[in-house]
C-alpha cells in the first residue's frame, strides 16, 4: 500500500513538473508586412495662410491624439470634446470594454482553486430506516449538522487555462482598439459636418451676393427695355437668371441645417441645442499635413492593432483547444466536521475530510475535439488575411489622402485663377453691355460661368480640408489618454477601473529634461510603453525584444506602476536604460520610432 501511494504521489510530481513547462506557446507571432520605408504621394504644396500671423505646422506631430486641434477652431473643439464626452456609440463601446474585461476576469479565475464553504443541519425519522418502528412505538428523529470547505483544482499540465485566458485579454485589448475606432471615427465625423457646414455657409453666402448681383443686372436690362435699347426676351432671360439663382439658396440652406442635425446627433442633443457661432472656412486653419514620418506609423492605427489583438487571441485558442486532447489532471479535497449533536460538532471526534485526484483522458469522441482544432485554425487563417488587408487598406487610405491633397492644392490654384478671370470679365461684361459694345446672351454666360466657378472654389476648399481630416484619421489619430479619462469619468457606469489605457504609440517623440522620480540609477530612460497591466506591459517587452533582439540584446526594462488620478486605478510604465550619453538614449528612441514603435527619453 505505501509502495502505491508513493507511485501515485511520484505522477502526481511528474505530471504537475510537466504542467510547468506545458504545451502552450509562450509567444504568438505576428505576420510581417512589408511596408514602403515612406509614403509615395508627398504633398509640395503649401496650403495657404487662411489667419493673417498664423501658418498651419509643417508635419504632422508625432502625437496626433488631438489632431482636430490643428485646424484652430476653439468652437470645433468643443464640439469634439463634448462628442467625445457624450456620444451613445462611444459610450456603447465603453461598455463592451467592461463586458469583455469581465470574461477575462472570469476565465483567469480557471487557473486558481475553486474553494467554497458549506453547512447543512439534517433531520430524518425514523432513526433506524423505513419499517424500524414497531406498531405503538414512538417515532424517533436524528439530527445532522455539518458544516467544511470544498477545494478543487484543475492542473494547467498543457496550458489550456493559460490560453483560454491569454485568448479573453487579447479581446479585452481588441475591445479597447474597438473603441479608439469609434472614437477616431467619431472625432472625424464631426469635424467634417463642422467644416463642410462653415463651407456650406460660405457658398450660401456667395449664392446669396450673385442673386443680388443679377438682381441688379436685371433692372438694367428693364431700363434698357423702356429706352428701346433691349428686348422682352432679353428681360425675360434675366428674370430666369435671377429665379435660378434664388432656386440655389434653398438647398444650400437645407444642406447645412442637414449638418446641424448630424452634428447634434454625434453629440448626443438634440438639434434645437446646437448652435454653431463660425460663419465661414475662414475661421478655421487648413493644415500643412507633408507627413515627414514613416509609413510604418499606420501600423498604430485601432483597426490594425485590432486585428493583431484578434489575431493571437485566435492563436491562443488553437493552443487550448490542442490541450483538450490531452490528459486533464483534477485535485479535490474536503475538510469539514460532521455530529448528531450541534454542541459536539466542531470537537477532533467530528473530523471528515478527503483527499482524491483523477486523471482523465478522452478516448473517443467522434472527432469532435479534432474539429475544434481545425475549427480555430481556419478562423486563425481567416484572421491572418484580414490583418494583411486592413494594414494594406491603411496604407492605401493614406496614399489617397495624400495624392488628394496634392491635386486639390493644385486644383484649388487654377480654380482661383478662373474666379479671378471670371469676375473680371463679368465686370467688364456688364460696362460694356451698358455701352451697348456686346449682346446679351455674351452678358448672360459670363454671369454663369461666374456664379459656377465661385461655387466650385467654395466646394473644392471644402474638399482640401476633408483630404486632411481623411489623412488624419488614416494615420489613426484618435483619443488620447486625456480624453479617455474624461469620457469614463463622465460614464461611472461603464467605467473601466483597471484601465486608463495609454498605449505605447500615444507617447510623443519630445525629450523631456524632467527629472523623473522612482528610479534608482541616475542617468537617461527610454520611455518604452505604459499600459493597463504588468501582465500587459512584460508581454509587449517579450514582443519588443523578439523584434528587435540585436537593439534591446543587453537591456532590461524597469517596470513602474503609477497612479492616474483619484479612484481612476493606475497605470504601469515600462523604461529602458540607464544610458549615461543622452544621444545613446534618442538614438534608440528614433530607431525604435522609425520602426512604429512610440516612446520618449526621460532623464533622473
Amino acid at each position: 500500500m505505501k509502495h502505491f501511494i508513493s507511485a501515485s504521489c511520484c505522477l502526481v510530481l511528474l505530471l504537475a513538473v510537466a504542467g510547468c513547462s506545458g504545451s502552450k506557446r509562450s509567444e504568438y507571432n505576428i505576420p510581417e508586412v512589408n511596408l514602403p520605408a515612406s509614403y509615395s504621394n508627398l504633398s509640395k504644396v503649401q496650403s495657404e495662410k487662411v489667419k493673417t500671423g498664423e501658418t498651419a505646422p509643417m508635419t504632422i506631430p508625432q502625437s496626433i491624439s488631438k489632431w482636430w486641434m490643428h485646424y484652430r477652431n476653439d468652437e470645433l473643439n468643443s464640439l469634439v470634446d463634448e462628442a467625445l464626452t457624450n456620444n451613445y456609440r462611444l459610450k456603447a463601446a465603453i461598455a463592451r470594454i467592461a463586458q469583455a474585461k469581465a470574461l477575462y476576469g472570469s476565465n483567469l479565475a480557471q487557473e486558481f482553486p475553486r474553494i467554497s464553504g458549506s453547512a447543512k443541519n439534517d433531520i430524518s425519522a425514523p432513526v433506524y430506516g423505513l419499517g424500524s418502528v414497531k406498531q405503538g412505538d414512538k417515532v424517533q428523529s436524528q439530527h445532522t449538522y455539518q458544516t467544511g470547505i470544498d477545494v478543487s483544482y484543475e492542473v494547467d499540465l498543457w496550458g489550456k487555462n493559460r490560453a483560454s485566458s491569454e485568448a479573453a485579454l487579447e479581446r479585452a485589448w481588441s475591445s479597447v482598439f474597438a473603441r479608439e475606432t469609434v472614437s477616431l471615427t467619431l472625432s472625424a465625423d464631426v469635424t467634417s459636418n463642422f467644416i463642410e457646414y462653415l463651407s456650406l455657409s460660405d457658398r450660401v453666402k456667395t449664392a446669396k451676393t450673385t442673386r443680388d448681383t443679377i438682381e441688379d443686372m436685371l433692372r438694367a436690362v428693364d431700363e434698357r427695355l423702356k429706352g428701346g435699347e433691349a428686348t422682352s426676351i432679353q428681360l425675360a432671360q434675366q428674370k430666369s437668371a435671377v429665379a435660378d439663382a434664388k432656386a440655389i439658396i434653398p438647398i444650400l440652406e437645407l444642406q447645412r441645417k442637414q449638418k446641424i442635425n448630424a452634428i447634434a446627433l454625434l453629440l448626443g442633443k438634440a438639434p434645437s441645442e446646437i448652435k454653431i457661432k463660425s460663419k465661414s472656412l475662414a475661421d478655421i486653419v487648413l493644415p500643412d499635413v507633408n507627413p515627414g514620418v514613416p509609413s510604418r506609423l499606420i501600423m498604430r492605427r485601432p483597426d490594425i492593432r485590432k486585428s493583431e489583438a484578434d489575431l493571437i487571441a485566435a492563436d491562443a485558442d488553437i493552443d487550448a483547444a490542442r490541450a483538450e486532447l490531452l490528459p486533464s489532471l483534477n485535485l479535490t479535497g474536503n475538510y469539514s466536521y460532521g455530529s448528531n449533536y450541534l454542541n459536539y460538532l466542531f470537537t477532533p471526534e467530528s473530523l471528515i475530510y478527503s483527499a482524491a485526484a483523477s486523471l482523465t483522458q478522452i478516448i473517443f469522441d467522434a472527432g469532435k475535439s479534432k474539429s475544434k482544432i481545425k475549427f480555430n485554425e481556419a478562423k486563425q487563417a481567416e484572421l491572418v488575411h484580414n490583418y494583411m488587408q486592413t494594414t494594406y487598406t491603411a496604407l492605401r487610405e493614406v496614399e489617397d489622402a495624400l495624392v488628394g491633397m496634392r491635386f486639390l492644392s493644385l486644383r484649388q490654384v487654377a480654380q482661383q485663377e478662373s474666379v479671378d478671370a471670371t469676375k473680371t470679365a463679368y465686370s467688364l461684361s456688364r460696362s460694356l453691355y451698358k455701352l451697348g459694345s456686346i449682346d446679351y446672351l455674351t452678358l448672360l454666360d459670363t454671369e454663369r460661368t461666374m456664379l459656377k466657378a465661385e461655387d466650385e472654389n467654395i466646394q473644392i476648399r471644402f474638399r482640401q480640408y476633408r483630404s486632411t481630416i481623411d489623412l488624419f484619421k488614416a494615420l489613426g489619430g484618435g483619443m488620447g489618454p486625456d480624453d479617455i479619462k474624461t469620457v469614463e469619468a463622465k460614464q461611472d457606469n461603464y467605467s473601466y477601473k483597471d484601465g486608463n489605457i495609454r498605449l505605447t504609440d500615444e507617447l510623443p517623440l519630445v525629450p523631456d529634461d524632467k527629472p523623473i522620480a522612482g528610479l534608482r540609477s541616475k542617468g537617461f530612460w527610454v520611455h518604452m510603453a505604459a499600459t493597463w497591466s504588468e501582465k500587459a506591459a512584460r508581454r509587449h517587452w517579450r514582443r519588443l525584444r523578439n523584434q528587435f533582439p540585436t537593439m534591446l540584446k543587453n537591456l532590461n526594462p524597469t517596470i513602474r506602476r503609477e497612479p492616474v488620478a483619484k479612484d481612476k486605478g493606475t497605470w504601469v510604465s515600462m523604461l529602458l536604460g540607464p544610458f549615461e550619453n543622452r544621444n545613446d538614449a534618442d538614438g534608440l528612441c528614433l530607431a525604435l520610432h522609425s520602426k512604429g514603435q512610440g516612446c520618449q527619453v526621460l532623464v533622473r
